[in-house]
């Protein structure tokens, strides 16, 4: 597998109904694991992440969900193993909404966030990675902020870094999707896809 593979994605809403559907795909350490985090938003996220990142490997690449691993590095970041093999992936949740990515062999990043007002916004903007952009278009500016959280995931950087940089050697490896007042990115150095939403939930 090469990174002529396009990268896979998949996002989705209302995680308390799609936790339960994902059961199939979990694992009981993992529902052990939820339960260690106090607040109920934080436990469906968590499963909600890494129910879709197996549930989509498993119907991307045809490989059984038992065959999957999904691990913690020592950053907090996901692990991906499938097949005894090392993969790449990225995990982002907002509130109600999770998005998760996946690819044999390319680094790639996957950021979403929920359209509000931000503090220090003009500040951000003069950030050279937030430059060009309208001051009063908040769908603009999050497209540019999920970009620089998905880039500094995949590279595993920091986000001050990369906001110091240009945006342009990025725009072109950037998937975007909206869904109501989310922003949804997915950024690798391989072939783009478009975002999928989940077919199998109210989203």
């Amino acid at each position: 597998m090469t990174a002529e593979v396009p990268v896979a994605s998949l996002y989705a809403a209302n995680l308390e109904q799609l936790v339960p559907r994902l059961r199939p795909w979990l694992t009981a350490q993992e529902h052990e694991l939820a339960q260690g985090y106090p607040r109920l938003r934080r436990r469906l996220q968590y499963l909600a992440g890494r129910g879709l990142l197996r549930f989509l490997i498993q119907q991307q690449w045809q490989i059984p969900a038992a065959e999957i691993a999904i691990l913690r590095h020592d950053n907090g970041a996901p692990t991906l193993r499938v097949q005894g093999e090392t993969w790449q992936c990225s995990i982002s949740h907002s509130h109600d909404m999770a998005l998760v990515a996946a690819h044999p062999s390319t680094p790639v990043g996957v950021d979403v966030e929920q359209i509000k007002p931000r503090k220090q916004l003009q500040r951000i903007q003069r950030l050279e990675f937030m430059r060009d952009l309208a001051t009063n278009h908040m769908d603009a500016f999050y497209q540019r902020w999920t970009l620089a959280e998905a880039v500094t995931k995949a590279e595993q950087a920091l986000l001050m870094e990369v906001l110091k940089r240009s945006s342009a050697p990025y725009l072109n490896h950037a998937s975007h999707a909206q869904h109501n007042d989310y922003i949804l990115c997915c950024y690798a150095q391989a072939p783009k896809s478009p975002l999928h939403p989940l077919k199998t939930t109210n989203t």
